[in-house]
This record gives C-alpha cells, sequence and structure tokens, in this order.
C-alpha cells in the first residue's frame, strides 16, 4: 500500500491555468502532477486540463506530510465538509487561519485532513476500500470531478484522495489507515476534549486487546482543538494480522465512551 508522504496540493482547475504555471506555484514539477492527475491519453492530450477539474499536486520538497486546499470562489465550510465527509467544526477548529467560518479568502490554503495514496498495479476501489476501511462512496466522492477515478476503473500512478476516520471531536492521522504498525508506533491526531484527555486501545479481529485502555493528553483541553501524541506500546501481541485502533472520550458524568474513532489497521506478519 502506497501512501505518499509529503504536502500536496489541491487545486481546482481555472481558465488560464497550464501544468507549469502550477508546477512553479506551488513547488511541484510538471511530471509529477501529470503522473499523479492521469493528465495524458486517453483521459485527455497530454497537459490538458478542464477548468473545474480538481487535481493533486504533489510539491517536490518532502518537508511535513499533509494536504492543503486551495480555497475556490464559493466554496463554504459546509460544502467542503460533506465533500470529504469532514465534520464541519472539526475542520475549523483546526485551521487557525478561518477566523470566520462563513468567509474564506479566495486561494486560501487550509488543511484538509484526509491522506494521498497512489494506485498500485491491480488496485481496485473494492480493495482500498476494504483495506483502508473508508467506504468507497466517501472516497469517489472526495475525488470528484478528477480524470483516472471511477467506481469501476482506477490507474497505476493516480494519487488518491482518502478521507480520515474521525468524529466531531477527534481525528486520528497516524497511524493512517490500512497501514502497518508495530509496537511502539506513533499515534497522533487532534482532539477538543475535557481535560484535554484522549484515550485508546487496540484490539485484533480475534478480539484480542493488544493495547489495554490507555491515555494521552492533548496540548490544550476543550473549547480548542489541538495535537496529541503518543507510541502504541503492545502489552499483548497481536494474534491476527487484522486490527483496529479505538481512540476516544470519556464521559465526565457517566464515563460512558464519547466521540468514538475507530481506525483499521494491519500486523506484520
Amino acid at each position: 500500500m502506497t501512501i505518499r508522504r509529503g504536502t500536496h496540493i489541491i487545486h481546482t482547475v481555472r481558465p488560464g491555468d497550464s501544468v507549469y504555471q502550477l508546477s512553479q506555484r506551488y513547488g511541484s514539477d510538471v511530471d509529477s502532477i501529470v503522473e499523479a492527475n492521469a493528465l495524458y491519453p486517453p483521459f485527455t492530450d497530454l497537459y490538458m486540463m478542464e477548468p473545474g477539474q480538481v487535481i493533486v499536486i504533489p510539491k517536490t520538497l518532502l518537508t511535513e506530510t499533509e494536504t492543503l486546499y486551495v480555497v475556490q470562489y464559493g466554496d463554504t465550510i459546509s460544502y467542503l465538509s460533506n465533500r470529504f465527509s469532514l465534520e464541519p467544526e472539526l475542520l475549523i477548529g483546526i485551521n487557525r487561519t478561518i477566523h470566520n467560518p462563513d468567509y474564506m479568502d479566495v486561494n486560501q490554503q487550509i488543511l484538509l485532513p484526509v491522506f494521498i495514496y497512489e494506485v498500485e498495479p491491480g488496485d481496485t476501489l473494492a480493495d482500498i476500500s476494504q483495506r483502508t476501511g473508508i467506504p468507497i462512496d466517501n472516497i469517489l466522492q472526495a475525488n470528484m470531478n478528477r480524470f483516472g477515478i471511477s467506481a469501476d476503473t482506477i490507474y497505476e500512478g493516480v494519487r488518491i484522495i482518502i478521507p480520515l476516520s474521525m468524529s466531531e471531536n477527534i481525528v486520528v492521522t497516524l497511524p493512517l489507515p490500512g497501514t502497518i504498525i508495530r509496537d511502539g508506533a506513533l499515534l497522533e491526531g487532534f482532539a477538543r476534549t475535557f481535560e484535554a484527555n484522549v484515550l485508546y486501545r487496540l484490539i485484533d479481529s480475534n478480539e484480542t486487546v493488544v493495547i489495554e485502555e490507555s491515555f494521552t493528553t492533548a496540548r490544550y483541553a476543550a473549547p480548542s482543538y489541538s495535537q496529541f501524541l503518543d507510541n502504541l506500546e503492545f502489552d499483548q501481541e497481536p494474534t491476527s494480522s487484522l486490527g483496529e485502533l479505538q481512540v476516544y472520550s470519556r464521559s465526565a458524568q457517566d464515563g460512558s465512551i464519547q466521540d468514538l474513532v475507530r481506525v483499521r489497521v494491519w500486523f506484520s506478519s
């Protein structure tokens, strides 16, 4: 499974845009943009883009692994949340540059809690969905108006936008859905929780508890969203290849689980 690290820009093509201009604007290169978006026959003439088409632009310098969306005229928090299967308050909360949720500047770049997957030979959307636990419909919705991606066919080398699992108050950015994890793997994300407490546990498909309920803390407590970080230290060895990381909070009133986020993970054999 090829997860693409580094920074990616999601750009909606406008009249007059060219692949070369976009490569210069966003610090990419022409060949990478062409390959990532199937800008070649039989989908289109080489380098050809259409206004309204959405493309994924990989930045050449591998710095942070994040995906930034370039706001276009008419975008709203509601539209972006529906398109990328996001929680509206969480999207606002992790973007400190969104000062007014009712207004975003055209060309403003905002952080999207998604990740980028590069299609491998023989991949199908059904395979990717089964591997990651992300519904096919969510993947298709996130990749509207893109060449080389449909319910029936995807093409090697194209980079697909895949939404992350989240609740209203928690999103897990590592480990990514569908990836292999080992003892000591990094746990990372954003949370808005009471007293900044973030709880987690790890189970395998045989219901073996690989990590008993543990906790870490976000940088700030609610009402702010802030980053949390920890290492996943196994209490027991997994007994199957498939697992589920559960990240959540508990009610201050009755201790019940709230904001449960389920991330499908795999264990090395």
